[in-house]
């Protein structure tokens, strides 16, 4: 019996047994040792000397000819076009697919990808254009970090969350589908979700859009979210519109609730 998954506590360890797995806690000085569970025997000292068993998780065997995938994963992208629409066979993308690709200038993704992982585009300096599904919760971590020629980008009122680094890149505005998404600002640690354009820069996202208004990106990036800076300035947070009387939206019809 090879295994080794214990805590030191004064005289006693934690471990597992290799029968019937139950979390036990064992006298380490003791030659055996009986699991109070399934009765087996313990031999201590093959238990605190055994090396720790690593499983690899084995690589992918790989479909397909430009699109690579396997079971529906989409590990690499090794065509040159310059517009690319992803099977819908595939349900997610593999961390780095289009990594350096400088050759994509448009990629549509169907509804059926449901996640994408991180740097997916990463330096991929030729795109301008993307639609991303609209199954999608979150944009990872350098998703589009690099992307200097794509200028605007519309997030789907599925995302919920746009990472640290997601989308620093050549975007000057962006379209939100729902003023819940949220972003991270920038800190003494990590890169912000996207740029904000500055006095001391020419790059950077200057304009919000959302259900067809358009807000000052200076204004509404510090409040982390459409809906909290909306909020904050008596607007709707369905359409960002003004309330009217009896505290109804003008535009949407929406009560206010706040």
């Amino acid at each position: 019996m090879l295994f080794k998954d214990y805590i030191d506590i004064k005289d006693f360890v934690q471990v597992i047994c290799p029968v019937c797995k139950a979390l036990l806690m064992a006298d380490k000085d003791m030659e055996y040792w009986h699991c109070g569970h399934c009765g087996e025997r313990l031999k201590m000292s093959e238990i605190l000397n055994a090396k720790p068993v690593v499983k690899k998780k084995p690589e992918p065997v790989l479909k397909g000819d430009i699109f690579q995938y396997e079971d529906g994963t989409l590990y690499h992208f090794t065509g040159d076009f310059e517009d690319v629409e992803i099977p819908e066979y595939i349900t997610s993308i593999a961390s780095g697919a289009f990594k350096g690709n400088t050759s994509i200038r448009s990629v549509v993704i169907p509804d059926t990808v449901m996640e994408i992982a991180d740097s997916v585009f990463k330096d991929c300096t030729s795109l301008r254009s993307v639609r991303l599904p609209a199954t999608l919760k979150k944009i990872n971590y350098k998703t589009f970090d690099g992307c200097d020629s794509l200028k605007k980008i519309t997030i789907p009122a599925s995302v919920e969350q746009i990472m640290y680094n997601a989308m620093c890149c050549g975007l000057e505005e962006i379209a939100f589908e729902s003023s819940y998404t949220t972003w991270e600002t920038e800190n003494d640690m990590t890169e912000p979700s996207f740029w904000l354009k500055k006095k001391d820069n020419t790059f950077g996202v200057s304009r919000i859009f959302f259900k067809q208004q358009q807000f000052n990106a200076a204004d509404v990036y510090k409040h982390c979210s459409l809906y909290t800076y909306l909020r904050s300035q008596n607007l709707c947070t369905n359409c960002g519109s003004k309330f009217g009387m009896f505290n109804k939206c003008k535009s949407c019809g929406k009560k206010k609730e706040y």
